[in-house]
């Protein structure tokens, strides 16, 4: 197991030992044990089924393959780092975080004080959230402005189920509720002060409720925590004259709790949805998250009060493959999805867009029509298209009959294009241009080199340079999947405490050039058994502790069969099959043998060496004999 960053690999390992995987798993999917695991729906893919096996050490879902071990889970599951996983873990397990060998005593101490401080201030923003605001929405009477936003709540259409699980509050007209309430519960009013909830007077002795006459939406993270809050003022407020005009919306101030460039409202509650579905859905405010969510579309969020940022694209990244941002068609929206698809397009990411033939908001779109309006969003959502693709379209289209309009049109493509950090799909899109939309290769400038296209006058390479080499596609993990053979030895292999005895007698049979690993067609797997071997610990790890002998390199495929093999249950006549795989291996490895015989017999008449030629010759008349007593004796029916 190798260190990550401040993590040491005796670290990661002591936690490993100090949580428990199952119990970790448990909090997110109903376990029930069957023999000496537990099985569950797959909480990363539409399970219908239980698939998904859990012991002490790794899980492994049998229909998506995913496989890991506790601090993969906490990644997988809730989006984040290696390193957020590690320090979610500890503060599960109660262990301390390691010291870092690039920080002096002191500040690894400021550096845990201040962690555990973050951490604190994340659970008064909860009980402020919990046990004040929210408790003032559902049953609070000490202000008219409690009822006000709870007819508010059913005017927008928002149930009681959805209000309890997005936890929306309210707070009230006075300036010091909140205060009184946390001073008389004894929570830290420091706390308090340095991450927004109150803050200090500056007429008088005492503090003030930093949120008032507003309706509270918990910022709540991706990993449950209550990073802060947003309020929007209440309409009794709003229409009172101010002398100073109160902003309709009103986040909590940026500290190292909430850093709104990076935070998505509604992740939280949306996070298993696009895992599912492996699509995020990006709107604009609160009420559009809620509103959607409450009528079955759940994997939807929103940014905080700003466009997406690359933090928002790296978030969602991780559990999502596909992003499509469904922004208001207002002129402020219109703009704020084009600024996201040009910031996107550096990164080399796509974003989709719907056709939405509405000027309202999503929220208000579905409370004027529920049933059908929403069955219109499940479309426009399904046939979701590339912005980028539209956008050309669009300014395509609006220009066809206006010369310079055409041109302004080609200078923003040329510019998208030219961004966007995808080359095989800036690539289609060159292509696209030059042919559908009759855009002149001189007005691409660099792109149609990159790439690949030519125009007419183009067509053929210069005289006399020869055609340049179409560049290779990027490597694949894998060729071709592994052979059905070399999957099911392997998953006898991986239980070689229980069956080694019978991969150490065929070797035996293999010529002495030969080891165990040549047992296996695949390169890969080869490859794999012989680490494992050549490894005095590789084997005795691979039985109690089998996650640190399939990472790195071990393609998913690979990783699959093994944990398959390692997850299967006895059964009758197993000993006789394996047998019956070893056998033919064998003989396989006797056949791959027969060919490098023949390859130096070749080499050696090609150098005219007529005595290694006259000894290969016969070594390899007595390897044909060898093989058809093989074939006699162990082999029968097709080959696979």
């Amino acid at each position: 197991m190798k260190s990550k960053g401040r993590f040491s690999a005796e670290w990661i390992s002591s936690l490993k030992t100090a949580v428990s995987l199952v119990e970790i798993v448990g909090e997110n999917v109903e376990l029930r044990k069957t023999g000496n695991r537990f099985m569950g729906r797959c909480p990363f893919h539409g399970d219908r089924s239980p698939s998904f096996s859990v012991n002490a050490e790794f899980y492994y879902c049998f229909g998506c393959k995913e496989t890991g071990d506790a601090i993969s889970f906490q990644m997988k599951l809730h989006g984040l780092s290696f390193e957020e996983a590690c320090e979610d873990l500890a503060e599960k397990a109660k262990i301390p975080l390691p010291e870092g060998t690039a920080l002096s005593s002191e500040e690894e101490r400021a550096f845990a004080l201040k962690r555990q401080r973050v951490q604190k201030a994340a659970r008064l923003n909860y009980f402020a959230a919990l046990n004040f605001y929210h408790q003032n929405l559902v049953r609070g009477s000490g202000s008219p402005m409690f009822e006000e936003a709870r007819e508010y709540l059913k005017k927008r259409g928002i149930n009681a189920a959805t209000t309890e699980k997005f936890q929306i509050g309210i707070a009230g007209p006075g300036y010091e509720g909140l205060t009184r309430f946390l001073s008389d519960a004894k929570a830290p009013l420091d706390l308090a002060r340095e991450f927004g909830l109150i803050r200090a007077s500056q007429k008088q002795a005492g503090d003030y409720d930093f949120f008032r006459e507003r309706l509270l939406f918990p910022l709540i993270d991706i990993r449950g925590r209550v990073t802060g809050f947003g309020g929007r003022i209440m309409p009794s407020a709003e229409a009172r004259p101010q002398e100073v005009k109160l902003p309709k919306y009103l986040n909590s101030a940026e500290s190292e709790l909430f850093q709104k460039s990076k935070f998505l409202y509604g992740l939280y509650q949306a996070k298993l949805a696009i895992r599912e579905s492996e699509c995020a859905i990006v709107v604009e405010g609160y009420f559009d998250v809620i509103s959607l969510h409450q009528a079955g579309i759940e994997n939807v969020v929103a940014p905080c009060g700003t466009s997406l940022t690359e933090d928002h694209l790296k978030t969602l990244g991780r559990i999502a493959k596909k992003i499509i941002v469904f922004f208001d068609q207002d002129e402020a929206g219109i703009s704020a999805t084009r600024k996201s698809m040009e910031m996107a397009l550096k990164t080399g990411v796509l974003l989709y867009g719907i056709r939405f033939d509405s000027t309202l908001d999503p929220d208000e779109f579905l409370l004027a029509d529920p049933k059908g309006n929403l069955e219109k969003l499940r479309g426009w959502i399904d046939s979701a298209t590339p912005l980028l693709d539209s956008s050309i379209e669009r300014i395509f289209s609006e220009s066809e009959n206006n010369l310079e309009a055409r041109s302004q049109a080609i200078k923003t493509a040329v510019g998208w294009l030219a961004s966007f950090g995808d080359p095989v799909g800036r690539s289609v899109r060159v292509s696209q241009l030059m042919e559908r939309w009759r855009v002149p290769r001189e007005a691409l400038g660099m792109l149609a080199p990159e790439s690949g296209v030519r125009g007419p006058a183009r067509a053929g390479p210069p005289p006399g340079r020869p055609p340049r080499e179409p560049s290779p596609a990027p490597s694949a993990h894998r060729r071709r999947p592994i052979p059905v053979s070399d999957r099911q030895l392997l998953q006898f292999f991986v239980k070689f405490s229980k069956f080694g005895k019978f991969f150490l007698m065929a070797r035996q049979e293999l010529h002495e050039k030969n080891t165990l690993p040549d047992l296996f067609d695949d390169t890969e797997v080869r490859q794999w058994v012989k680490g494992l071997s050549e490894d005095p610990a590789g084997i005795p790890r691979l039985a109690h502790a089998p996650e640190s002998v399939i990472q790195g390199e071990v393609s998913q495929e690979l990783r699959s069969v093994i944990m398959e093999g390692l997850l299967q249950e006895p059964v009758a006549g197993e000993e006789q099959v394996l047998s019956g795989l070893l056998k033919r291996a064998v003989f396989k490895a006797w056949v791959r043998f027969s060919h490098e015989l023949k390859a130096e017999m070749v080499a050696a008449d090609s150098r005219q060496d007529i005595e290694k030629f006259r000894e290969l010759s016969e070594q390899f008349l007595d390897l044909q004999r060898k093989l058809k007593e093989f074939e006699d004796s162990y082999v029968s029916g097709k080959t696979d």
